[in-house]
Parts: structure tokens; C-alpha cells; sequence
């Protein structure tokens, strides 16, 4: 958000923090970019408020599976930033998958 836009906001009594955010930029709780996916929270990225957005699923953090990792393989999603390349080609993919999963929904059979 720019900063010009904030005054305007304030005006209207609607904060940076009632809008949809990723979690790197939520102006509530400080974000620790590490340069590559890891497979735990890093200080406290596992943090959230209400409107705090998965990078990777690009997704609300509370309809994320991967938010604090757990799995073997899957890196915690709440360390997603778009500082880095290997999470921006990670929410590509996802993306990705899920336009080919909503167009199987629409046409089963493929006669599309």
C-alpha cells in the first residue's frame, strides 16, 4: 500500500490492517524473510491477524494446510515472501494446480 493512501484510510476509519494483506506485509505482526523455504516458523511468522493472506496458497492463513509446516517436504508456509524466487515459483505452481483442478470440476470429461 502506498504510503499516500493511508490518510485517506484513516479518514474513513478503515485501517491497513482491516484490508487483506500477505502475511510478509501484516502491520501487525513484524515478518522474518529467510532467503529459502524452511520446513518450521521462523520468529514467530506463524503470526497472523484475521485478514493475513498465505503467499503460497494465496489463500485467508486460516484456510492454509501448510501454515506452520509439519509435513516432510512441505516448507511452513508462513515463512512465504514474494522477496523470494523459490516462493513465488512454489505459489505458481499452486496456481497453477489449482486452474487445472477448477477446470476438471467444470468439464469432467474433458469434451471442453
Amino acid at each position: 500500500m502506498h504510503s499516500h493512501c493511508l490518510p485517506c484510510l484513516r479518514r474513513t476509519g478503515l485501517l491497513p490492517e482491516h484490508l487483506p494483506h500477505q502475511r510478509a506485509l501484516c502491520p501487525l505482526h513484524p515478518f522474518h524473510a529467510a532467503e529459502r523455504p524452511v520446513a518450521a516458523p521462523v520468529e514467530g511468522n506463524e503470526a497472523a491477524c484475521p485478514n493475513c493472506y498465505c503467499f503460497a496458497c494465496d489463500a485467508p492463513v486460516s484456510a492454509c494446510r501448510h501454515w506452520r509446516g509439519g509435513e516432510p517436504r512441505v516448507p511452513a508456509h508462513c515463512n512465504a515472501h514474494a522477496g523470494s524466487a523459490e516462493w513465488r515459483t512454489h505459489r505458481s505452481n499452486a496456481k497453477r494446480q489449482r486452474t487445472r483442478a477448477a477446470r476438471a470440476a467444470r468439464d469432467p470429461l474433458g469434451l471442453g
